[in-house]
């Protein structure tokens, strides 16, 4: 392998570039003019800049995992997915033991989002009352849940 090198100039700036070719290569550019090794130097060079460009842009999965890139999944694992219903799953039996109206309240607020004010104006009764009562429920799950 030889490394060839020839000048150009660009908006009146004088680079050196270089083509790495084989032996036989060498030996061929060796027995022709100047301008055609210049021509096939600079016709390398452009081919290596655009296939450089093309692998900054395009890394393959098998070599970022040999250069210890590791990619996490979005998906839960399966451990984890048991662990999610088990969890949910003593959650629900947890909330069933609460009256009609305390699980209303729980279903109201967490799963449908409705705010303190809103659940209080249907009901007729203050914001902070929601607010205690959500807390007595919070009280009451814990005791259960431990």
């Amino acid at each position: 392998m030889k490394k060839l090198s020839t000048t150009v100039t660009k908006n009146n700036i004088t680079k050196t570039i270089y083509a790495i070719v084989d032996d036989r290569t060498a030996k061929f550019l060796e027995g022709l003019d100047e301008q055609t090794r210049h021509d096939y130097i600079v016709s390398e060079h452009e081919i290596y800049l655009s296939e450089l460009k093309e692998t900054r842009r395009h890394q393959s999965l098998e070599l970022s995992l040999e250069n210890g890139h590791e990619f996490i999944s979005e998906e839960p694992t399966p451990d984890e997915k048991c662990i999610e219903e088990e969890t949910c799953k003593t959650l629900h039996n947890a909330i069933s033991t609460l009256s009609e109206e305390q699980q209303w309240l729980v279903n109201e607020f967490y799963f449908k989002g409705r705010s303190n004010m809103d659940i209080a104006k249907e009901l007729g009764v203050d914001k902070s009352a929601i607010s205690h009562r959500l807390e007595r429920i919070l009280k009451k799950l814990k005791k259960i849940l431990n």
